[in-house]
């Protein structure tokens, strides 16, 4: 295994920018329900990381992203 020891392995990339489309997708024309699909493309500052999902999907990863931040707030919290 060879290391680069000019890059930090243990470094995220930075997120600079989202962008999401949403799109309806129907089974029938007039019958069945319509299906929503959302397209998230995040952009880095490395490279762009994009996914596809629902709606209960996206609304999952919101709710884990807000847990994430107020675990965050409470370590910062903690330390100073």
């Amino acid at each position: 295994m060879e290391l680069n020891m000019g890059v930090d392995v243990n470094v995220l990339p930075k997120i600079t920018d989202v962008e999401w489309k949403l799109e309806v997708l129907t089974n029938t024309p007039g019958v069945g329900s319509d299906n929503l699909l959302y397209t998230v493309v995040l952009k880095t500052d490395e490279k762009d990381i994009q996914f596809t999902c629902g709606s209960q999907q996206l609304q999952d990863l919101v709710y884990k992203l807000k847990d994430l931040v107020r675990h965050c707030e409470k370590v910062k919290s903690e330390i100073a």
